[in-house]
């Protein structure tokens, strides 16, 4: 299916039913880039989100794995909309926030298997650790195989009694692990929050996640029964697909052009 024909499936499916549109960051509404600190959300893609925020008849919010401020700096001015940091432990959006409590229980801990790593993985080309406060991010994106295989054995030794014990949990991703505090919230408890907020306050409601990554996998499931996951590459799977970022803005701009309200 093309963009344009998921759009009308969307929008066939929902009828009147107000529409709660979610996306991934990293990979989905923007392009990867070796250096996460270069990432931004294009203009054209600001633009088309906020056209659809400012409609009375939808919704918008964003689900990333790094900090919410991140997320907010980033993607820029796109109206009142909803922005889950931190794989979905944190949120804000409608005059509301949550932080959920295992946010902060192993900061410190984490911070010390940082310590413990970065001196070892700084003579490693293409790879560098990230540290999001919440938890620490392994990236190998630029490293060539032989070393991806020593950061990634060097990182899971330094975790691996916070793993053992149950402190730790590790989320792995495109050339990225992630290690966090250990709690059964994720992108998906995300999208059920917001879900259930945008429901109390407007009816009925037709969700709608797009993701690129595993990450996103609980997410996409937590629109069904009653919405639609889309998966925006063939590291996951949803009920549609495009590929990469330019479809999912051309997606999103069929939907601005077709959505009536």
């Amino acid at each position: 299916m093309t963009a344009a024909s998921i759009a009308r499936d969307i929008l066939r499916r929902r009828g009147s039913d107000h529409l709660l549109l979610l996306c991934d960051f990293d990979g989905t509404l923007s392009e990867f880039d070796p250096d996460p600190n270069a990432v931004y959300l294009s203009d054209a893609r600001r633009g088309v989100l906020a056209r659809l925020a400012a409609r009375s008849c939808c919704t918008v919010g964003i689900v990333s794995g790094r900090r919410l401020t991140d997320v907010r700096a980033r993607a820029g001015d796109i109206g009142d909309v909803y922005i889950a940091g931190f794989h979905g432990l944190e949120i804000e959006g409608m005059q509301e926030s949550f932080v959920h409590s295992d946010a902060t229980s192993a900061a410190a801990a984490l911070k010390a298997v940082r310590t413990r790593v970065v001196p070892s993985l700084r003579r490693l080309p293409g790879v560098f650790v990230e540290d999001k406060g919440l938890s620490i991010a392994l990236h190998f994106r630029d490293a060539d195989p032989a070393h991806r295989v020593v950061a990634q054995s060097v990182f899971m030794d330094a975790a691996r009694n916070g793993l053992d014990t149950g402190g730790f949990r590790l989320l792995p991703g495109s050339c990225v692990v992630e290690l966090l505090p250990k709690t059964s919230w994720n992108k998906g408890s995300a999208v059920r929050w917001i879900l259930e907020r945008v429901t109390a306050r407007v009816g009925q409601v037709f969700p709608v996640y797009i993701g690129d990554d595993v990450t996103d996998a609980d997410a996409l499931a937590a629109v069904h029964p009653h919405g639609i996951g889309i998966a925006a590459s063939e590291r996951v799977a949803g009920d549609a697909s495009v590929d990469g970022p330019g479809e999912v803005e051309r997606l999103l701009a069929a939907l601005d052009g077709e959505l009536h309200c």
